[in-house]
């Protein structure tokens, strides 16, 4: 039994326009997908920034607590030579 023209051009054009209807879901899928992973590399990208500050401020920190203890070792060592020679000064004092 065959097909007339009319049959056969209506599953044609059927068959065009599924194939269209799944390229259009396919694209439309694939933005959404594009766009989501736009937004998880902005993300990631935010988190680094947010970690590059904190060692920066990090870095900043251990900088300036090194000052402080150099510099209280210089006032430790000032003060250890004002003892030994207020001993000396009062050992002399004595004898």
């Amino acid at each position: 039994m065959p097909l007339s023209d009319l049959t056969l051009s209506v599953l044609i054009f059927l068959i065009f326009f599924v194939l269209a209807a799944f390229h259009f879901l396919l694209i439309r899928e694939y933005a959404k997908q594009k766009r989501i992973q736009k937004k998880r590399l902005e993300d990631l990208e935010l988190l680094v920034q947010q970690e590059i500050q904190r060692s920066r401020n990090l870095d900043q920190s251990n900088t300036t607590l090194k000052k402080i203890k150099k510099k209280t070792d210089q006032r430790l060592e000032l003060i250890r030579l004002q003892i030994k020679s207020l001993d000396k000064n009062s050992g002399e004092a004595k004898g």
